[in-house]
């Protein structure tokens, strides 16, 4: 029953039980401790009842479907925000709840980058060179509260593994229940020559694609490594850098990987920022195998507001 709205009583007039729960108890502000005392003691709630929150100092009220900040105990409210990041990869949960006072929430997802190509042992004469790993594709979408699950699975993807005298892993996809998913980057390939040759690609993997969501995106695929020439005793190689994510992070390509004897060699760097793609690696007259950089884990980010 909602409030009766507002009514002079008469001396001497008897309250009725209706008449103190719709004039009195329904449009008084009550007190609780939190949400959760609130919802416990007031289990049916009508549109127009208040109530204040005493670990927030938020006075609130019931528009019927849903309880609203109004103002602080020092003033006016301001909008009410909070920012949820899933960094390990893996399985987490986003448990609504938690969040009670929470109106809408905006999503983004990034997924895991590829790793970079990782270089074969070498001799004289010899060079081998990996292309980037690609960038994590990514996904944002912003949904009211209320409309989420009791509780949505989050899913961080992993950034690829480095490995060597091999084509670098792919990462894997991140997700927001289904609501928000982004694809991983790819790995870049790896290249080796014994010689001679004068020219030959390692290509870089490609960029990830978000697939739902408000608005999708490709990671930057990463950049291909080259050797110009590979003839004893020089070699020319280039290495490919990494993909940038929606966070950017590019890692460079290097072309110091040239010389007419000692040796040359480059482990490729890691991705520096959630999703980026590993550095491919070099080696030039280098008895050694070098991994490529692992692609950087991805992420996902709940921006929360009343």
């Amino acid at each position: 029953m909602a409030g009766a709205g507002f009514r002079t009583f008469v001396a001497g007039e008897i309250l009725t039980a209706a008449q103190v729960n719709t004039y009195l108890m329904e449009q008084a502000v009550m007190t609780f401790a939190d949400a959760a005392a609130r919802d416990a003691a007031v289990t049916s709630p009508s549109e127009g009842m208040v109530a204040f929150l005493k670990d927030t100092n938020y006075v609130q009220i019931y528009d019927g479907s849903a309880w609203n900040d109004v103002v602080t105990a020092a003033g006016v409210a301001s909008t009410r925000q909070e920012r949820v990041e899933y960094t390990a990869a893996g399985v987490d949960t986003f448990v609504k709840a938690s969040y009670s006072w929470a109106k809408y929430a905006t999503i983004t997802v990034v997924g895991g980058g590829g790793a970079g190509g990782g270089n074969t042992s070498t001799t004289a004469g010899e060079g081998s060179v990996g292309g980037g790993g690609g960038g994590g594709g990514w996904a944002i979408k912003t949904v009211e509260v209320s409309t989420l699950a009791a509780s949505e699975t989050v899913t961080v993807g992993a950034g690829g593994t480095g490995v060597s005298a091999a084509d670098g892993n792919d990462g894997t996809g991140s997700s927001f229940g289904t609501l928000v998913v982004a694809g991983p980057g790819l790995g870049g390939d790896h290249l080796y020559s014994a010689g001679p040759i004068y020219g030959d690609t390692a290509y870089g993997g490609d960029g990830g694609i978000g697939t739902a969501g408000d608005d999708l995106g490709k990671g930057q695929a990463g950049f291909f490594g080259y050797l110009f020439e590979t003839v004893n005793p020089t070699v020319i190689g280039w290495l490919g850098g990494g993909g940038q994510s929606l966070f950017g992070g590019n890692n460079e390509s290097l072309g110091n990987y040239q010389g007419v004897s000692g040796f040359l060699v480059h482990t490729g760097q890691a991705g520096l920022v959630p999703g980026a793609g590993g550095q491919g690696s070099g080696g030039i007259n280098f008895a050694a195998n070098q991994p490529g950089g692992a692609g950087a884990d991805g992420i996902v980010i709940v921006e929360l507001s009343s």
